[in-house]
């Protein structure tokens, strides 16, 4: 179980992550409210919750759209492999 403090709010939190995991996570989630309170000073705590959120989904998207295409290319380069060795089998059976 590790602890977040957001806010000054201690959150328990249950993961698979080391504590130095949790450390450095608590980190980035404070360092970036920070930035949006600044950047938005009009907006209250739970509004830039809600933006960092819509952020970190969006980041979850393009990591999602870069490992389908990550997924794709090995697929295609392991379709020119099985096709090369079958065109190899071919040329060692003539």
């Amino acid at each position: 179980m590790e602890i977040l403090d957001i806010f000054g709010k201690k959150y328990h939190v249950q993961s698979g992550v080391t504590p130095d995991e949790a450390d450095r996570i608590n980190r980035e989630i404070v360092k970036r409210l920070k930035i949006l309170a600044l950047e938005y000073p009009a907006l209250d705590r739970m509004d830039a919750l809600v933006l960092y959120v819509v952020e970190l989904n969006e980041k979850i998207l393009d990591m999602e759209k870069a490992a389908k295409k990550d997924r794709d290319r090995i697929e295609k380069v392991r379709s020119k492999i099985f096709a090369l060795e079958e065109k190899i089998k071919e040329e060692i059976k003539k």
